[in-house]
């Protein structure tokens, strides 16, 4: 028994020794997969856990703390023997400038705003898109998912043709199922539906020299219904579906 009650204490001891082992105490972070996130965003959250050992760290709490922040989609966090903790960012990617009354703000695919936009964000090119908020419970606006997947759609079938969307200045997704666009400084608002995108604003392009012929100035053209197509001229306003 005594024999028996021995060995226990000294696999405690030696479990105990292992956990504070100096070989186990991490000394190496590794961060992968951040862009807009600076490793030293990074490092403030899971600078802390440098000294400790590497199987006591609370892996799942540093997992959290880095979703914190609307730039991570997800995060990965594991341990590496024996003393590296490493860590996986995957971003959100934002498609487009969300108008919410006066302020401008980045958002992803799905609806999820990741930022005010402001000149740090300069170097990406998105178009800004009107109408993807719906008023909220709390008498403000938030982001419809809905609305935000329909620009991704659209923005993404544009990705085979860059030029269009070059050209495509203002983007408007107020209507339902309806996105609305200018393109270049052309002041016709083009009326393109939830489909179909490239086939449309080219239709448009191949007849605007004729339309222009015989309609001076025009408001809109509705290219949601195949061959036929709806122009009206800008007094006809009101008219507008």
């Amino acid at each position: 028994m005594l024999v028996i009650g021995g060995l226990v204490a000294f696999g405690v001891m030696a479990s105990a020794s292992i956990v504070n082992a100096r070989l186990l105490a991490v000394d190496r972070l590794t961060v992968d997969g951040n862009h807009q996130l600076s490793d030293g965003e990074v490092d403030a959250v899971i600078g802390g856990v440098l000294g400790e050992s590497l199987l006591l760290v609370d892996l799942q709490q540093l997992q959290r703390r880095l979703l914190d922040s609307p730039w991570v989609a997800s995060v990965t966090v594991r341990r590496v023997l024996p003393s590296t903790i490493a860590v996986r960012v995957v971003e959100r990617d934002p498609i487009a400038i969300a108008r919410l009354g006066n302020r401008l703000y980045l958002v992803d695919g799905t609806g999820i705003i990741i930022d005010e936009y402001g000149p740090q964000y300069g170097d990406f090119e998105l178009p800004i898109v009107d109408g993807m908020a719906e008023p909220d419970s709390g008498g403000g606006s938030a982001i419809d998912p809905g609305r935000a997947q329909l620009v991704a759609r659209f923005l993404a079938a544009l990705g085979v043709r860059p030029e269009l969307r070059r050209s495509v200045s203002q983007v408007d997704v107020s209507r339902e199922g309806n996105v609305a666009i200018l393109i270049g400084d052309d002041p016709t608002l083009l009326f393109l539906g939830d489909e179909q995108f490239v086939e449309r604003i080219r239709t448009y392009l191949e007849i605007r020299p004729t339309l222009i012929e015989r309609m001076d100035d025009i408001d809109f053209v509705d290219l949601r219904f195949g061959q036929s197509l709806v122009a009206k001229p800008r007094n006809a306003r009101a008219q507008r579906q």
